[in-house]
C-alpha cells in the first residue's frame, strides 16, 4: 500500500533509519491474515533482512507500520497434533501407574518387603489423583534418602543398597544428585574441588540438559519432538518429572489457541520448529535477567513494535508528538484506575492485578514528584474528570472507551481488557487502543483478542521503567510483557523515551530496582 510506504518513509526521515532497511511484504488489505500467507509472504523477506543486518553487526528490531494485519487467524490442528493428543492420554495413564509402582518398590526395599502407604495398594489408578501419587512417592523418596545416609554398603546389603540408589535415580532424575554434589563441593578446598570436577561429569551433564530444558521454556517444541523432550526430562527430573510433562501435554488439548498477533509472532522470525499453540515465555522480561544463559536465548528473539493508527496522518502525528515530547519532557498526571478489590482472603489473578495497580501508586508516590491519582473504586473515572493526563493505566470497560481524559501531548496509557486492539479501522468501534490513539495518546498497548489477564505487563514494572528514562518504549515493553508468540501489541514510536531528559524515578541501586520489580 502506498499509504503504508509513506508512513514507513516518514518514520525513516524523522528517526534517521536507513531507507534500505524498509521491507515490502505482500499481505491482504485486512486486519487478519491466514497463517500460510503469514509464513510464505511475510517471513521470508523479513528474515532475510534481519539476517543481513545481523551479519553487518547490527541488533535490529522490527517496526510494523500502517497497513500490516494485526492478527494471524486460528489454524486447524495438524495430524501431528492429533496424534500427540492420543499419545499424551496413553502416557499419562502409563506413568501414573509406573510412578505408583516404583514408589511401592522403593518402600518395600527399605522396609524389608513391607508397604504401608495406602496409595500403593490401590489397583484402580484412576481413583488417585496425580498430586496424591506424587506426594506419597516423595515421602518415600525422603525416607529412602535418610535410609541411605545411615547405611554403609557391605557384602550382605550391597544388592539392596544399589537397588535403592537405582530406584531413587529413576524416580527423581539426576537433579537431586547434582544438588547433593554441589553441597559437597562447597566444603572442599580448591585442590580437592579441582580433582573432583575432573573425574565427575554428572554436574556437566546435568548443566547441559538443564540448558536444553531452559530453551524449551522459551521456544517450546512441535508435537513430533514430544518423545525426545520427555526423555531429557526423565534424565533431569525422573519419572515424576515425565509424568508431569505428559499431564501438561494432555491439558494443552483443551483448545490449542493457535491465533496470535502478527507482532508477537514475528519475535520468532529467526526461530525454527517452535511451538505456535498458546504462548511462550518472553526472555526479555526483567524477571529473567539473572537466568543462566539468558543472553544466548535473547539473541534468537527479535523485538517487534508497531506504528499504526486509524489513519496514516494519525500514525505520523504519533511520531511527531513522541519526538517533540522527548525533547521537552513529559509532564502532567499519572491516573491509575484500580477496581477496589481488597478481599484479603481472595488472592485470585484479579485481586493480585489490582494490588499491582495500587503498588504502582505507592512507588510513584514515594520515589517521584510526578503527580499521581488513584481511583480505588469499582467504577471507572467519570467522563471529563482527568485533566493533564500524561500516563494512564486502568480497567475494566470491555470495548467501551470512557472519555475521562484531557490528554497531554506525548501521553502513554493502556486499558486492561480482553480485545482493546482487535481493530484500528472499524469506524464505530470503541475499543480502547483505537480510541486512545484518536484522542491523542502517543503510545498504547493491548490485545488483538482474549489474552488472559496474566499476559498484560505489570503496571508497577512498566511505568517505573518508563519513568526512569533510560529505556526506549520498545525496551520497556519487552522488559515487562510476560509472553511472546501470543496476542499483545505495542503501538507507538518504538524509540520514544518520554523521560529521557527529565527522569521521574531513580532507583538507588540494581538491587533496589529488583526488589521493587518483584
Amino acid at each position: 500500500m502506498q499509504e503504508s510506504k509513506d508512513v514507513a518513509q516518514y518514520y525513516c526521515s524523522k528517526r534517521g533509519v536507513p531507507v534500505s532497511n524498509l521491507v515490502g511484504v505482500d499481505v491482504p488489505e485486512s486486519e487478519h491474515i491466514l497463517r500460510p500467507d503469514y509464513e510464505s509472504k511475510m517471513i521470508p523477506p523479513i528474515r532475510r533482512t534481519v539476517n543481513n543486518l545481523r551479519l553487518s553487526g547490527n541488533d535490529p528490531a522490527i517496526l510494523l507500520v500502517y497497513g500490516i494485519p494485526l492478527r494471524i487467524n486460528e489454524t486447524d490442528k495438524t495430524e501431528h497434533y492429533k496424534q500427540d493428543e492420543v499419545l499424551a492420554d496413553s502416557k499419562v495413564r502409563e506413568y501414573r501407574r509406573l510412578v505408583q509402582q516404583m514408589g511401592r518398590d522403593l518402600e518395600m526395599l527399605i522396609d524389608q518387603g513391607v508397604t504401608t502407604t495406602p496409595n500403593y495398594e490401590k489397583q484402580n489408578i484412576e481413583s488417585i489423583s496425580t498430586p496424591e501419587i506424587i506426594k506419597s512417592v516423595n515421602k518415600t523418596v525422603i525416607k529412602a534418602s535418610e535410609y541411605l545416609k545411615k547405611r554403609v554398603p557391605t557384602a550382605s546389603n550391597q544388592e539392596a543398597y544399589l537397588q535403592t540408589v537405582s530406584l531413587l535415580f529413576r524416580i527423581t532424575g539426576m537433579s537431586p544428585m547434582a544438588q547433593n554434589i554441589r553441597s559437597q563441593i562447597l566444603s572442599m578446598d580448591d585442590q580437592e574441588r579441582s580433582i573432583f570436577l575432573r573425574v565427575n561429569n554428572l554436574l556437566k551433564y546435568n548443566a547441559i540438559l538443564n540448558k536444553q530444558l531452559t530453551e524449551l521454556q522459551f521456544f517450546g517444541f512441535t508435537p513430533e519432538k514430544a518423545i525426545e523432550v520427555s526423555t531429557i526430562i526423565r534424565f533431569v527430573n525422573g519419572v515424576i518429572g515425565e509424568l508431569l510433562f505428559w499431564e501438561a501435554q494432555q491439558k494443552k488439548q483443551i483448545g490449542e489457541m493457535t491465533s496470535a498477533s502478527v507482532d508477537s509472532e514475528l519475535t520468532l522470525v529467526l526461530a525454527a520448529n517452535y511451538q505456535f499453540s498458546r504462548w511462550l515465555l518472553n526472555p526479555f522480561l526483567v524477571a529473567h535477567d539473572k537466568l543462566p544463559g539468558i543472553e544466548m536465548i535473547r539473541r534468537k528473539i527479535i523485538k517487534v513494535g508497531r506504528l499504526d493508527a486509524p489513519s496514516p496522518a494519525i500514525a505520523k502525528r504519533m511520531v511527531d508528538d513522541a519526538i517533540e515530547t522527548e525533547n521537552r519532557g513529559l509532564t502532567g498526571t499519572l491516573y491509575i484506575d484500580a477496581r477496589g478489590l481488597n478481599d484479603v482472603n481472595n488472592k485470585d489473578s484479579y485481586q493480585r492485578y489490582d494490588e499491582h495497580l495500587r503498588n504502582l501508586y505507592n512507588i510513584v508516590k514515594s520515589k517521584s514528584s510526578f503527580p499521581v491519582v488513584l481511583d480505588n473504586n469499582s467504577k471507572l473515572f467519570p467522563e471529563k474528570s482527568c485533566p493533564d493526563a500524561a500516563l494512564y493505566v486502568g480497567w475494566y470497560s470491555l470495548a467501551r472507551y470512557v472519555d475521562s481524559f484531557e490528554w497531554k501531548k506525548g501521553a502513554v496509557g493502556f486499558h486492561i481488557a480482553s480485545s482493546e486492539a482487535s481493530t484500528l479501522e472499524q469506524q464505530d468501534s470503541q475499543v480502547w487502543c483505537k480510541r486512545l490513539i484518536e484522542e491523542g495518546v502517543a503510545a498504547t498497548l493491548g490485545p488483538v483478542e482474549e489474552p488472559y489477564l496474566s499476559s498484560f505487563p505489570l503496571p508497577d514494572v512498566f511505568f517505573p521503567l518508563l519513568m526512569e528514562g533510560k529505556l526506549t518504549l520498545l525496551e520497556v515493553y519487552f522488559k515487562s510483557i510476560p509472553h511472546i508468540s501470543w496476542r499483545m501489541i505495542l503501538i507507538g514510536d518504538p524509540l520514544y523515551t518520554p523521560f529521557k531528559n527529565n527522569p521521574e524515578i531513580e532507583f538507588a541501586s540494581p538491587e533496589q530496582k529488583d526488589e521493587d520489580d518483584t
